[in-house]
């Protein structure tokens, strides 16, 4: 007989931890220099969630993490075999170009423009943009680099 559906809930629930926890097993065999440039990007990246009931493009960069963790996830739980670096660089170049195309449009620099907030979130929030634009674009190149070489 098949599985019944409390058991094929445990075994995906057990893949899905499987994969979470060998992709943190992963994570901490880097240097301490990668794992603090990861600390950093999530941080970053995660604090738009200050911004996002005003500010569309800090939603784009809330979101654009989460869905990299997903993708990680499901990557690993698909392809065990693949690491973390591999699976990362790849979500990354498929995934960060398009939300730099969204922050970066004429349309959205136009919003930001006409943007008529005041006092100091007229600043931190472009401060914030531009870091993890930063990010970003720093991310890929070594995404890039690593898949080239």
């Amino acid at each position: 007989m098949g599985h019944d559906a409390s058991e094929v809930r445990k075994e995906k629930m057990s893949a899905l931890l499987d994969a979470m926890n060998a992709l943190q097993a992963e994570a901490a065999t880097y240097s301490q220099g990668l794992q603090v440039w990861m600390r950093i990007m999530a941080v970053s990246y995660f604090a738009g969630i200050v911004f996002v009931p005003w500010r569309r493009e800090a939603l784009w960069i809330v979101l654009m993490a989460a869905f990299t963790f997903v993708l990680l996830v499901i990557g690993k739980m698909l392809e065990p075999t693949l690491t973390r670096v591999f699976l990362g660089s790849v979500v990354h170049l498929i995934l960060w170009p398009w939300i730099l195309l969204l922050l970066w449009s004429p349309a959205a620099r136009i919003q930001r423009r006409a943007d008529d907030s005041q006092g100091l979130w007229r600043y931190v929030f472009p401060a914030w943009l531009v870091w993890v634009t930063a990010l970003i674009v720093i991310s890929l190149v070594f995404d890039a680099k690593y898949l080239l070489s």
